[in-house]
């Protein structure tokens, strides 16, 4: 009988390709995870889009901790714990919205936007001399913006956020910073629980081109002629996964050759020549004849662009929160151009939920798999056992010499390197001294 965890120590082997069930379900991982990845790296609170206008907020999780991210009246965001100083009540109840203040629904405990306190409302009974700056809202120690993706860290020490992120920017600019007014959020998320490890969606979206023969042979059964033409049952020699440095990782699949042009648009000509003018050569090129782009930003930010119609592209920003060693909430944006026409945001905001919103037609395939794996793992028996990784051994240390972009690329995008190399980054962090 194997032990739950592997021989290093860790959760990982790295030269046997295994990695340790215990992992994905148990709640000892998971409160390791806060104190060692969600409470020191940076983490994805919200898109400044969804807090436009000064006063706008909305309620959000860093770690494990409640936290309200809002739009102050000189137009800078500040994140805060979403708790009072007095004796801790929650002071936003909503998801979002909009206030000139916080008052405490306890006690009335006033604060600024900012977080300032301003009245305990009892201020003549408290010491004389009492120091309320002292007693504001407790601020999110470090707090950073990329391409309009708000991150926050509990860390005063954490790394910047661009040295964070590192060469994994080039991919976010081609998906999030190829127009000058950049992307906005369509809708407010949809947002809904899994009773599944939040490692699960990561893997899946930072690269998991298997699965998509079987799991999904219900939407392309359904629909033969346009998974035909949109090639989800051809693989092209062309398509390409990504790892960088961090953790981070993608999976570009392009369509085979033979495809027919119509199964592939660009974006509106507008936007495509738009394009040109923020990207590189380089990075145009990626984006040429792409099928479908997913990617993760570690820990637990994940995209994916897919075809919603002819001339359109669906971007869908997706965040994996653990509630525990065996559930998540999983929160999902529908994003688009600023300078898109309003018509072309509604045709891809409603392609972006009915395919990848809560009751998505790929959405449900996933998550009942991801919820019945995670049962069947969380025994003594299963755990003694551990999951196989062992189609990403024989590339791991063979990227393409020459690929343009940076990071460390591979082919075919069927082996699991990159979810493997996102795992073994995981058990580094969670291993470190």
């Amino acid at each position: 009988m194997q032990e739950a965890r592997v021989s290093n120590g860790g959760w990982v082997d790295s030269a046997q390709g295994v990695v340790s069930r215990e992992a994905f379900v148990s709640d000892d991982v998971y409160r390791l995870e806060l104190a060692r990845i969600f409470e020191k790296g940076w983490v994805f609170l919200a898109h400044e889009t969804e807090i436009p206008m000064p006063g706008d907020y909305v309620v959000r999780t860093l770690g494990k901790a409640p936290v309200i991210v809002i739009r102050n009246r000189d137009a800078s965001i500040k994140a805060m714990l979403n708790s009072c100083r007095h004796r801790g009540a929650k002071l936003c109840r909503s998801d979002a919205g909009n206030t000139a203040r916080f008052v405490c629904p306890y006690h009335g405990w006033t604060y600024e936007q900012d977080g300032r306190l301003i009245t305990t409302t009892f201020d003549a009974h408290m010491p004389v001399g009492m120091d309320f700056s002292r007693w504001g809202l407790i601020p999110v120690a470090r707090l950073g913006t990329y391409r309009g993706l708000v991150f926050g860290s509990w860390d005063p020490d954490a790394a910047e956020l661009e040295t964070y992120l590192g060469d994994f920017r080039w991919y976010i600019d081609c998906f999030l910073g190829r127009t000058p007014a950049g992307m906005q959020v369509l809708a407010p998320p949809h947002r809904w629980r899994v009773k599944a490890n939040w490692k699960i969606g990561a893997l899946n979206f930072i690269g998991d081109s298997q699965h998509v023969f079987t799991t999904h042979v219900g939407p392309t059964t359904l629909n033969p002629l346009r998974s035909s033409r949109s090639g989800f049952t051809k693989v092209a020699e062309r398509s390409v996964q990504i790892i960088t440095t961090g953790g981070h990782g993608c999976t570009l699949s392009y369509l085979a050759p033979g495809m027919s042009e119509d199964a592939y648009r660009t974006h509106d000509p507008g936007l495509t020549a738009i394009y040109a003018t923020m990207l590189t050569p380089a990075q145009m090129h990626v984006l040429h004849h792409i099928r479908v782009a997913v990617g993760n930003v570690f820990p637990n930010l994940s995209f994916i662009e897919t075809q919603a119609g002819s001339g359109q592209k669906a971007l869908i920003v997706r965040q994996w929160h653990p509630l525990s060693g065996s559930e998540m909430e999983i929160l999902s944006w529908v994003l688009a151009e600023k300078e898109a026409p309003e018509a072309y945001k509604a045709e891809v905001l409603n392609s972006g939920f009915h395919n990848f919103g809560a009751a998505g037609v790929f959405e449900q395939d996933d998550v009942e798999l991801w919820a019945s794996a995670t049962q069947a793992a969380d025994n003594a028996i299963a755990q003694q056992y551990p999951y196989s990784f062992h189609t990403g051994l024989p590339l791991i240390n063979s990227p393409i010499p020459d690929y343009e972009g940076p990071g460390r690329a591979f082919r075919p995008v069927l082996a699991e390197v990159i979810q493997f190399e996102f795992m073994r980054h995981w058990d580094r962090m969670m291993t470190a001294s």
